[in-house]
């Protein structure tokens, strides 16, 4: 749970910071937790190997962090992606990807936060129309609000601009 609670927090100032790098770390936390949650899946004979696959790719992706090697962190987490893709098609029980399911979810938090549609999309490389379709299918507008609101928002971004 505390791997869900990162990645919400780090959702939450991506999109204040316009930062894509820290909303995929956000989308790799979520769909890790997602995958460590289902039963079926960690306790299966296969996935100690798998694990490991997933593991070498986001250690190479904290490296090109270290690095500010943004190139190799891209293709470190697309790495990861296939592995979770090929992961998830193996085990899973569901067609849409875990992936897929986290970026979709965590543009959505960035939409809700304040970024448009397609700024929100493109922070976590969701599709547009299944995110359209996710923010249409949600009723988040209407039982929860920002907790600051614009003046305040607007300050915190001058404030990241340093204006």
């Amino acid at each position: 749970m505390r791997l869900r609670k990162h990645a919400n927090d780090l959702i939450r100032i991506a999109a204040m910071e316009n930062n894509k790098e820290l909303a995929q770390v956000s989308v790799v936390s979520y769909a890790l937790h997602k995958l460590l949650t289902k039963e079926h899946i960690v306790k299966h004979e296969k996935w100690k190997g798998n694990r490991q696959s997933l593991i070498n790719a986001i250690t190479a992706a904290l490296r090109a962090l270290e690095a500010n090697d943004v190139k190799k962190f891209d293709s470190s987490i697309e790495s990861f992606s296939k592995h979770l893709k090929r992961i998830d098609s193996f085990f899973s029980r569901f067609v849409q990807g875990l992936m897929e399911k986290a970026r979709v979810k965590y543009a959505s938090d960035a939409y809700f936060y304040g970024l448009s549609l397609s700024s929100a999309a493109a922070l976590t490389n969701a599709d547009k129309k299944r995110l359209q379709e996710f923010i249409g299918a949600t009723k988040l507008h209407e039982k929860e609000k920002p907790t600051k609101g614009i003046a305040e928002r607007l300050a915190e971004f001058k404030a990241v601009l340093g204006e």
